[in-house]
């Protein structure tokens, strides 16, 4: 029987033991709160030693004693993903400590809504430097240790407007950046694939995080994204969790290049 003959599988497999992480090292960025805390969360919960980054020491400080208290692996770093300089030093450092880097989270983002004619060029390239530029310095410096031992998997957090032109406010530098995370996504899948490196990304909705709590504040804009939304609400931060997990995992090891929306129906609208 060569490699391609069909073979059924034993019932005895064990599928729930594929979402497990255990013995590996994931990186996030961002993760001092939103997406990027609960990511941390669920990554060590399956098992993996996390190192939580973020511009706000504090903020993954915290994390981290939270994370130890429950007896998981956590360490925290300051990182500006949007430095190249403290990008490779931190990756060197990371190296150097933990051996290598499993599963890469590119999570770091940020969103000024203004409208397009009144928004300066200072603000158009801050949002691009953090949300897309980000994702290129820490996917190449990450990389290169993946390269060495020709695996690892990278998921980088896109949006609903990685895919859309529309929304409630005027958001022209997150929409180009989210949408550029897409195509990175694929690029990057198809140029590592063969080296045995696994990119996708997640494309979450309106989710409860504080960097939209100002339209959750607003109740003509709330309602707007609620009536727009199949399941006729925002996502909890927790359930962004369960489509990391799975594409960080070996559950998901024949998916790659791929975004996963977890949007409640908004594309398919």
């Amino acid at each position: 029987m060569n490699k391609y003959s069909p073979k059924e599988p034993e019932a005895n497999i064990s599928i729930l033991s594929s979402f497990r992480l255990d013995g590996k090292t994931a990186l996030v960025t961002g993760s001092g709160r939103g997406i990027g805390r609960i990511a941390s969360i669920a990554l060590s919960e399956a098992g993996a030693n996390v190192i939580l980054t973020d511009i706000d020491l504090k903020s993954v400080n915290n994390l981290s004693k939270e994370l130890t208290k429950l007896g998981r692996n956590a360490n925290a770093f300051k990182l500006d993903v949007t430095n190249p300089n403290d990008v490779t030093k931190k990756v060197k450092i990371f190296e150097d400590k933990f051996k290598s880097i499993d599963i890469l989270v590119n999570n770091a983002g940020t969103s000024i809504r203004q409208p397009m004619e009144k928004m300066s060029l200072k603000t158009y390239e801050k949002i691009i430097k953090t949300n897309q530029t980000s994702v290129f310095l820490c996917s190449q410096a990450v990389g290169k240790l993946m390269l060495k031992k020709k695996s690892g998997t990278i998921i980088n957090i896109s949006s609903i407007q990685g895919l859309t032109g529309g929304g409630p406010t005027p958001n022209f530098p997150y929409h180009a950046s989210k949408g550029a995370i897409v195509n990175m996504t694929r690029s990057l899948a198809n140029e590592w694939g063969p080296k045995g490196i696994r990119v996708n990304a997640i494309g979450p909705t309106y989710t409860k995080t504080q960097l939209v709590s100002p339209l959750m504040k607003d109740k003509k804009l709330l309602n707007f994204i609620i009536s727009r939304t199949p399941l006729r609400r925002l996502a909890e931060v927790e359930e962004i969790a369960g489509a990391i997990i799975f594409l960080a995992s070996p559950a998901s090891s024949m998916i790659t290049g791929h975004t996963l929306m977890v949007d409640g129906g908004w594309t398919a609208i």
